[in-house]
């Protein structure tokens, strides 16, 4: 016989002076405090539950209006020509499904050094400063990503360059992690922001500072390909592993990539000399001459 059919019977033959004889004698004093403080003990527990769901609730709720974003988006960026033009419009497309941080780096101490790197770009820089080895470290794994993911496509392999991005949020409506895929030839073409101007269109009318970080990553791009040409002298010695505490934020990427992309809708001249002074109240010039132009 169960324990449960054994309290059944138990309670069966209990007859009503015994069942108030049994209450008589119980030791109120000691059992209602008990009671009672469990009861506020499971009502306290709840509600600090409750608020704690609910306060994550609202935290998650805030970042979706301001536009933070865990996420982690890696996309080509193609020039195409407009016909009949000498002109030409910027398409960029998602390579894979969106990732996040969290998935992106299994070690919580990377999780972190991506979100200060992310915080810390500007309107000036947007690309990551992946600086010293830990930074090489985060920057490789997502450049190993998505190689990875282009490893196997049966598209013809080219020469791309890679870099981690992430856009000011005064200008963008969604803050979050872009890697960027461009072709050097492209990217050379970015670095001269007259060029950008009179010869860039985009696909929707809030891409044009897309052109600006791009502008911005090919001026970055020079820098390192300068820096490459002249190399400091390393001290020979063990270890004989390189740390890269020095190194390239954008990186070249053999990839097999679908390029034959066509643009969404009618391209558009951006009003560049609105921009520009919108973008110059914001604490970049890109008429200085040391911006490139």
């Amino acid at each position: 016989m169960s324990l449960y059919d054994e309290f059944l019977q138990w309670a069966g033959s209990l007859n009503a002076q015994q069942a108030a004889d049994w209450l008589r004698n119980l030791e109120w004093q000691r059992v209602v405090p008990e009671i009672t403080g469990k009861f506020i003990g499971f009502l306290l527990g709840f509600f600090a539950s409750w608020l704690l769901l609910f306060r994550r609730h609202l935290k998650a709720l805030d970042r979706l209006r301001r536009g933070d974003s865990d996420d982690v988006l890696f996309q080509a960026h193609f020039l195409v020509p407009v016909p009949g033009t000498g002109e030409c419009v910027l398409i960029f497309r998602n390579l894979m499904p969106s990732t996040t941080v969290n998935e992106l780096y299994d070690n919580p101490a990377a999780r972190k050094i991506v979100r200060e790197m992310a915080d810390m770009t500007s309107l000036k820089d947007p690309v990551l400063r992946t600086e010293s080895q830990l930074g090489f470290e985060v920057l490789n794994d997502a450049f190993n990503h998505i190689a990875g993911h282009l490893a196997t496509t049966p598209f013809s392999r080219e020469t791309w360059l890679f870099a981690m991005t992430c856009e000011d949020r005064k200008v963008v409506r969604r803050k979050c992690v872009r890697c960027f895929l461009i072709r050097p030839g492209e990217l050379e073409q970015f670095a001269n922001w007259r060029w950008c101007r009179d010869h860039v269109r985009c696909e929707q009318p809030w891409h044009w500072y897309r052109v600006v970080a791009l502008h911005q990553m090919a001026k970055q791009w020079q820098k390192e390909e300068q820096a490459a040409q002249n190399p400091e002298s390393k001290p020979q010695g063990m270890p004989l592993v390189d740390k890269h505490a020095t190194h390239r934020r954008i990186r070249p990427l053999s990839a097999g990539i679908y390029t034959n992309e066509k643009a969404v809708g009618t391209p558009v001249t951006i009003p560049w000399e609105s921009q520009e002074w919108e973008l110059k109240k914001l604490g970049l010039d890109l008429r200085d001459p040391t911006s490139g132009a």
